[in-house]
């Protein structure tokens, strides 16, 4: 049975490669489904992640490590700042800023600085002056704090994660991890609604294996 209303909550790293697939992964499962889908992205820093990436880059180089683990924390942080100064000027425009951030950090490989943040928002149109305010503005740094709390609340230990919650009952939240596919959020939400075609015992064979190895839907 599918459900009518779906309200998911993604946190993500803004800078991530993983985190911009699971942010395509819902783009496309969003377009598939008939229900009403609210998704809302919650950026944040995964210190975990990124001192991974620090050490990946420069082995056991312990200062170097240190260094570059400082700069890749306080770009992703800026960046999700960077997020939420264009959400001032609206939801969709702040998925717009996201994606289009990634595509300059994650496929193109840049650097995220200020400048990127600007460029990116300049391309998409946002009113600048005004995201130069929110960008450096306490309220933006409140926002971000705020969603630091609601990631605890939801027992948030990585990026990428999900939080569904189907027809407002909140009491029965599931939780995604890394492995977010297609297939198996339709299975969490109703198989029948995939519109592209391929057996569907087979995919109900395959979502529910996955879905008692991976998840724990408690």
């Amino acid at each position: 049975m599918t459900s009518q209303f779906i309200e998911i909550f993604l946190f993500l790293d803004p800078l991530g490669r993983r985190c911009s697939d699971a942010r395509e992964t819902i783009k496309q499962f969003r377009s598939e489904r008939p229900e009403k889908i609210k998704l809302r992205i919650i950026p944040i820093v995964n210190f975990k992640r990124v001192y991974g990436h620090a050490r990946k880059r420069f082995g056991e180089n312990r200062t170097s490590i240190v260094e570059r683990n400082n700069q890749f924390s306080a770009n992703t942080y800026q960046a999700c700042l960077a997020f939420h100064a264009s959400a001032m000027q609206g939801k969709n425009k702040a998925h717009q800023f996201l994606e289009v951030l990634q595509g300059y950090v994650v496929d193109e490989r840049r650097d995220f600085t200020e400048e990127l943040a600007f460029e990116v928002a300049k391309e998409i149109g946002l009113d600048i002056e005004m995201f130069d305010e929110d960008f450096a503005s306490e309220l933006t740094k409140k926002v971000y704090r705020k969603n630091l709390k609601i990631a605890s609340d939801m027992k948030i230990t990585g990026t990428p994660s999900a939080v569904i919650y189907k027809d407002g009952v909140h009491e029965e939240a599931i939780r995604l991890g890394e492995e977010m596919e297609r297939e198996i959020l339709h299975s969490i939400c109703g198989l029948e609604e995939i519109k592209e075609v391929k057996d569907g015992e087979e995919i109900q064979e395959e979502v529910e294996e996955e879905l008692h190895n991976v998840f724990n839907l408690n």
